[in-house]
């Protein structure tokens, strides 16, 4: 299973995605204070309230979700297809997290600024892209040898 460099391409996505959740994506500036700044998690805020802006728990679960599907597919190894199916999923779930970040970069009323861990889920994006262009060239190589020549 860990000879395949897809199932290294995986796992380097459930590394990224993992240090992305437990890192601050943003820091948000208010009004109440003198450079006073309070980290965003992808849970929630550290410090402010979300009265006043969109919750920031959906990231926490797109988060998530990359970092199941990304496991799940490490271990279908035996299942190129479905395999392939889980690492396009898996894109797709970094790919709303970004639409939900910008959405909350746009709505919110607070001065907000990008940290360095909100870059890793575009990482574990190609990351993904990489692993499922390796399970596309073998399911293409065992086609190859299943033909009579």
């Amino acid at each position: 299973m860990w000879q395949r460099k897809q199932t290294l391409f995986l796992f380097c996505s459930v590394i990224a995605i993992a240090i992305c959740l437990f890192e601050p994506i943003g820091i948000a500036y208010t009004n109440t204070g003198i450079g006073e700044g309070h980290l965003m998690m992808n849970l929630d805020f550290n410090g402010i309230s979300n009265a006043d802006t969109i919750p920031a728990w959906p990231l926490f679960v797109f988060a998530t979700a990359t970092g199941v599907l990304s496991v799940f597919g490490i271990f279908l190894y035996h299942n190129r297809k479905t395999q392939m199916a889980v690492c396009t999923w898996a894109m797709l779930a970094d790919l709303v997290w970004y639409v939900y970040y910008i959405l909350f970069f746009v709505l919110s009323n607070l001065d907000m600024h990008i940290r360095f861990a909100a870059c890793l889920p575009l990482v574990s994006c190609i990351f993904l892209w990489l692993a499922k262009k390796g399970i596309k060239n073998d399911e293409d190589l065992v086609k190859s040898m299943d033909r009579i020549r």
